[in-house]
This record gives C-alpha cells, structure tokens and sequence, in this order.
C-alpha cells in the first residue's frame, strides 16, 4: 500500500505550473520539470509496482512466485481503477454524457496525472498550501474562476487546515455562490484512517471528483 511516501522537496505554495509545462520553485529550492506526484495515476503507479517486484526478487528469489502473485493481484486493482476513472471522465464516459464541464478548484498543484489522463482541468491556487493561508490575489483569481465555472467544490488536501479556505469561500458566498469543501488526496502523508490505503483513497477521490463535477 501507497500510505506514507513523505513529502517531496517541494514547497506547496510555490508549486505551480509555468507556462512552459514545467513546475517553478522557489529561489531557495531545484527547478524540477515533472509533477512528482505520480502514484495518484493508477498507471504510473502499476509501473512502479512492476520495478519494486524486480527489486524484491533479485534481493529475494525464493520468494518469486509469492511476490509475483501479489503484484498481479495488486496491479489488477490498479486496472480496475483506472477503469473506473475513465469511465467517469472518459471519452462517452458519465461526464461526457451529462455533458459536464470537467473542471475543479484545488489547493495544490499535485495532480496533473490525474489531469491528464482523465481530461480534468484541475486550477491550483497558487500561495494556497496546506499550512497557510492565501494571498488577497489568489482568493480573488479563485473566486473569478468559481463565477466563471460555476464550481460549487473547492478541493484541499487531507491535513490541510480548512482555514486556508475559509476566505474564498466566504467571498463566494457574498457573491451569491455556494461552495462546499472536499478532501481530494495526494497521500504525502500516512491517512488519518489507518482502514484507508492507497486503493481505497483513490477510490474516494473518484467519488469526490464525480461529485464535485456533478456527473
């Protein structure tokens, strides 16, 4: 199970896209060009299940089959979520029949795997990280977005205190629009539920997603 990888050498409040792709650090931190957070793409993580095999193998051949048993086992659960996703966000997909706008708010720029392979326009608020709080211009850029999608769900992550929020939220509100908060996991972190796992998180972030988009 994916429950506590750590958190990458990144700070989330400077953890954006530029307009080349790429992701911008800070001036104390490396430039990286990739989104680190690649086990939230059930494939990418199918991958990376498919290297700790060969690994635990070579350290530990008597036990082959019995690991060869469990990665099967556990990238079939990967392909069945993937499945699942596509079958939401897909071509023909839910939310391609209920012709819904597939975007959503986030606070943290930690998910262009899902971005990308599902077709999620997924806006991050730069400035809006899981600790503090954000900027007058990012709550104003946020809440633009907000009127101009409709969006009715703003997505923080897990540990992220709900006071980050709380203002964009609220200048919705005087703005006539409604919006609820929902947790959408990224798993830097081991899950406050020790029942959660990786397949399970990824499940309810499917569901939060289909929620939020409303399809």
């Amino acid at each position: 199970d994916h429950d506590n990888h750590g958190h990458d050498d990144h700070s989330d409040d400077e953890d954006h896209s530029d307009n080349d792709g790429g992701i911008v650090a800070d001036e104390d931190e490396e430039s990286f060009d990739y989104d680190p957070h690649s086990w939230l793409s059930p494939v990418a993580y199918k991958a990376q299940v498919n290297v700790v095999l060969e690994a635990f193998i070579a350290k530990f051949p008597e036990g082959e089959a019995d690991f060869k048993a469990n990665a099967a086992n556990f990238s079939a659960s990967l392909d069945k979520i993937d499945l699942d996703y596509t079958a939401a966000f897909g071509e023909g997909g839910s939310c391609d029949i209920a012709n819904a706008d597939k975007t959503v708010v986030a606070n943290h720029n930690a998910y262009s795997y899902i971005s990308q392979r599902y077709d999620i326009d997924i806006v991050t608020v730069h400035g809006l990280d899981p600790s503090g709080t954000a900027a007058p211009s990012d709550i104003v850029e946020v809440v633009n977005t907000i009127k101009e999608k409709q969006i009715t769900v703003i997505y923080i992550e897990e540990y992220t205190n709900t006071a980050a929020v709380d203002s964009i939220v609220q200048q919705a509100a005087d703005d006539g629009i409604t919006v609820s908060v929902k947790v959408l996991y990224t798993m830097e972190l081991p899950p406050k539920d020790s029942e959660d796992n990786y397949l399970t998180l990824m499940n309810k972030n499917l569901e939060s997603l289909v929620t939020g988009i409303g399809c």
